[in-house]
Parts: C-alpha cells; sequence; structure tokens
C-alpha cells in the first residue's frame, strides 16, 4: 500500500514512497509525452530537491521504464483479478469477460492508456508499455481467442485493432468525467457498473455473426 509520506527533520523535504512518486511520474509523462516531461518539474510537484528523482530512480529512460512497469502491473493486477472474477474458462463468455475486464481496468488506471495512446510517444517509449510488460501476453491470449471463435462460427472476423478500439472508446465516459456529465439531463448520473454492462454487449453485439 502506497504510504502518503513523512518529514525526516525540520526543513527537510518529505520523503514519499516509490509507489507515489512513480504514480505521478505515469501521470506526468501521460500529460506531456516521453520527450516534453520534465524530471525537474516532477520534483517540484513533490516539493523535492532537484535531483531527488534522478538520484532514486536514475535517468529519464529509467524513470519511465519504472512508471510503466509500475503502471501496467496494476492495470494487469485489476484486468486478471475481474477476468478470474467472470469466471469464464472459454467461449463467448470468455470473450465478454476479457471485454469487461478491459474496460474496468482501463478505467481504473486512465493514465497508461493515455501514455499509450499519446501522439508524442514513439515507437520505442511505445514497445516498453506494451513488449516489456504483461500487457503484450494479454493481447496474444486475446487474438489467440478470437481466432478460436471465428473459427468455430461463434463470432464474425475480428482483429485485435478493432476490438480494442471499442473497448477503450466504450470505457470513454468512465474517463472523460465532465464531458460526461454533459449527457446527465437526459440519462441520468452515470452508473459506472450499469455502463460497463450495457457497453459491454454493445461490443460483444458487435462481433457476433
Amino acid at each position: 500500500m502506497c504510504q502518503a509520506f513523512r518529514v525526516t527533520g525540520r526543513g527537510r523535504p518529505p520523503l514519499f514512497s516509490d509507489e507515489i512518486i512513480l504514480g505521478k511520474a505515469l501521470s506526468m509523462f501521460a500529460a506531456a509525452g516521453y520527450e516534453a516531461m520534465s524530471v525537474r518539474a516532477l520534483n517540484a510537484e513533490l516539493g523535492l530537491s532537484h535531483e531527488t528523482v534522478s538520484k532514486r530512480f536514475g535517468p529519464k529512460s529509467e524513470l519511465y521504464r519504472a512508471a510503466v512497469t509500475y503502471g501496467a502491473e496494476r492495470f494487469i493486477a485489476d484486468f486478471d483479478r475481474e477476468l478470474a472474477a467472470g469466471g469464464a474458462v472459454d467461449g463467448l463468455a470468455r470473450l465478454r469477460a476479457t471485454v469487461r475486464a478491459f474496460m474496468i481496468a482501463t478505467a481504473r488506471h486512465p493514465a497508461l492508456g493515455d501514455l499509450l495512446h499519446h501522439h508524442s510517444i514513439g515507437e520505442e517509449q511505445r514497445m516498453t508499455i506494451v513488449g516489456e510488460t504483461g500487457l503484450a501476453d494479454r493481447i496474444v491470449d486475446t487474438v489467440s481467442l478470437l481466432g478460436h471463435l471465428h473459427d468455430a462460427g461463434a463470432i464474425r472476423e475480428t482483429r485485435i485493432r478493432e476490438l480494442w478500439f471499442l473497448a477503450h472508446g466504450a470505457a470513454a465516459p468512465l474517463h472523460f468525467r465532465a464531458v460526461s456529465e454533459l449527457f446527465d439531463p437526459f440519462d441520468g448520473p452515470l452508473d459506472d457498473d450499469e455502463h460497463i454492462g450495457r457497453m459491454t454487449d454493445a461490443v460483444m453485439r458487435t462481433v457476433l455473426p
């Protein structure tokens, strides 16, 4: 569990847990992109001396990898937990559970998705997010499931890119809360669980034959 901070003595800067520093770094990388993100600004945001983060995590490239690993581990833990909670071993039920778990994890950890989709992130930085974490394994598993279901005639041919952006877009109201509230006069306040259920059903309808 992340500890907030503690002060080591009068006049000294607070000592934050790695989790808090990496979580803040991930958010700042997601907002600014890799090149524009300032480690000095990160230190200032946390009230630390300008060399604190670099001394703990090394150069910016290593901070990026540490922040991405931290974010991906949290995302994957929630995804795997929700997928297991679905209780589906295979078939359409497994695909539905996968879509639902992805939407939940995306809503809980928006910074990772924002970073992955950031226009200024280059191929090397993007591959750090996907290729050096367990995300790649989950993508490969889903590709295999889509192929199996298509071969069995259970779904139309569905590409992983298609499914990714369908599910990611469906989860958008859970991330862009201020925009979502514009529709409250028509739909009422957003109920997260209801929305995830309805949009999971909607995504599944798009892949059926």
